[in-house]
């Protein structure tokens, strides 16, 4: 028996992230909890049920930056198994930035055409960043 959790390493505040799990060679399905702990404190608490693999999501508060642990951990009734797995790693949680969006003319290109793009950046609210790029 196996597990893998696949996180992102940088948390972004107010944002609701997206955990992986996947139970290798299981049986039954497994109730698989996240916790995200501030200094000793939980701010954030998500749980679900996979069988195989699934994706568990968690929303960070916002207001939030620095280093936080993401703990996780499955079971099934305590009465019949118990956890199965129980790990933690430590994750940086940031500010939302500004994102940037590239468009292209065409989704293909051939060798030697010309290649048409818009360049949009925009802040975490989607409001644009400036008027113009040049």
């Amino acid at each position: 028996r196996g597990y893998l959790i696949a996180a992102p390493s940088v948390f972004r505040s107010g944002v609701e992230e997206a955990i992986s799990v996947t139970i290798f060679n299981s049986l039954k399905e497994t109730t698989v909890q996240i916790q995200l702990v501030v200094k000793g404190e939980t701010v954030s608490r998500s749980h679900g049920t996979v069988l195989d693999k699934g994706t568990i999501k968690l929303k960070v508060p916002s207001g939030l930056r620095g280093q936080a642990h993401l703990k996780v951990w499955g079971n099934r009734h305590l009465a019949e198994e118990g956890y199965i797995f129980h790990n933690y790693t430590t994750v940086t949680i940031d500010s939302k930035g500004s994102s940037v969006f590239i468009q292209t003319d065409k989704p293909v290109y051939k060798p030697k055409q010309k290649v048409l793009i818009n360049l949009f950046m925009v802040t975490s609210d989607l409001r644009p960043v400036n008027d113009r790029v040049k």
